[in-house]
């Protein structure tokens, strides 16, 4: 459980990190270049990713609890 909740704030703050980057990002007609636009999709698939494991996780931990 702890590692879930670990990863669960690692997720938080990697959101906060990337929306934070997307404002600052932006040009004065709020478009983002290329190249700020992939920094950015790769934070966004991180925030996925450790979705992804920490549904794993918590999956694999009912069914400890479940037997």
């Amino acid at each position: 459980m702890d590692t879930i909740l670990a990863l669960r704030e690692k997720r938080k703050n990697l959101w906060d990190a990337a929306k934070a980057f997307l404002d600052t990002a932006r040009d004065e007609n709020g478009m983002v270049s290329a190249e700020d636009a992939a920094r950015y999709d790769k934070m966004e698939a991180d925030v996925v990713n450790l979705g992804k494991e920490i549904d794993r996780l918590e999956k694999a931990e009912k069914e400890l609890d479940s037997q």
